[in-house]
């Protein structure tokens, strides 16, 4: 029975992932590392991809062609594009990537998310009590940091929550044939600025600079505290998310798989 991989782009949201999936292994394919597990009759595995669309890609593909998997999932932390609260969960049922410079600009035909698989998360988010927001995810290749570009960009998407890795990992699945999911918990709200512009830090020497901006902003201490408790809050309902769906066999039934080979 083929697994079922979970993408996560940090080491935070590998950590809550794997407080829900506990791991008996790890094994490296190409530099990215994998956390393998055993839910009932099917493993599962945690890679850790990287931040942004090209790390999530690179991940993607040097997983996905070693290791034949029954869906791939996109989890971990989202921004919410529409009114929520943190810890909120965000369920795909479609991702698309683009670019914003004042305009939205699509770069590709969405990709749409497995609808059994959805309806699955769903549930298990239901089972626990916690509420959900189904829509559109988006995909760009910056942090979006300032409340009204977030604003605007939910008005002219319609989307619910935005990320950087979703886009590239449905693509690649896609490709290869593969369901694929994406469920992730509100870290950050629609009409909040976050307190630093995180771009910096995922450049080259990038630190230097955001090291910078944060000695030249004290204040910018208190916005990074907050945020550091919203992920708190956002990683114990993703760890709450991943063990009531995994334990609901990541909705799908060997009958299900065996009628796809």
């Amino acid at each position: 029975m083929s697994p079922v991989a979970l993408f996560v782009a940090t080491r935070w949201e590998l950590a809550a992932v794997r407080r829900a999936l506990p791991v008996d292994r790890r094994v490296e394919i190409e530099g990215v590392s994998c956390f393998i597990g055993q839910q009932g009759d099917r493993s599962y595995w945690l890679v850790h991809s990287g931040i942004g669309p090209e790390a999530a890609n690179a991940a993607a593909n040097a997983v996905l062609t070693r290791q034949p998997m029954a869906l791939a999932i996109s989890t971990g932390f989202a921004g919410a594009l529409v009114p929520a609260a943190i810890g909120d969960v965000i369920v795909g049922n479609s991702v698309s990537s683009g670019w914003f410079d004042g305009a939205w600009n699509e770069i590709a035909h969405p990709i749409f998310c497995d609808a059994v698989v959805v309806s699955a998360v769903r549930s298990a988010v239901a089972q626990i009590g916690m509420t959900d927001h189904i829509g559109s995810v988006i995909s760009m290749s910056r942090v979006i940091y300032r409340a009204s570009e977030k604003q605007m960009i939910s008005r002219l998407t319609g989307a619910v929550a935005l990320d950087m890795e979703s886009a590239a990992l449905g693509t690649v699945a896609m490709e290869r044939g593969i369901p694929f999911v994406v469920f992730r918990t509100v870290s950050d709200l629609v009409g909040e600025d976050l307190p630093l512009d995180f771009n910096l830090f995922l450049r080259p020497a990038g630190w230097v600079r955001g090291l910078g901006s944060l000695l030249s902003h004290p204040s910018s201490l208190i916005g990074l505290n907050r945020l550091r408790q919203q992920s708190r809050l956002a990683a114990d309902r993703l760890a709450a998310v991943c063990l009531a769906y995994a334990g609901g066999g990541f909705g799908l039934l060997p009958v299900r798989e065996a009628g796809r080979t």
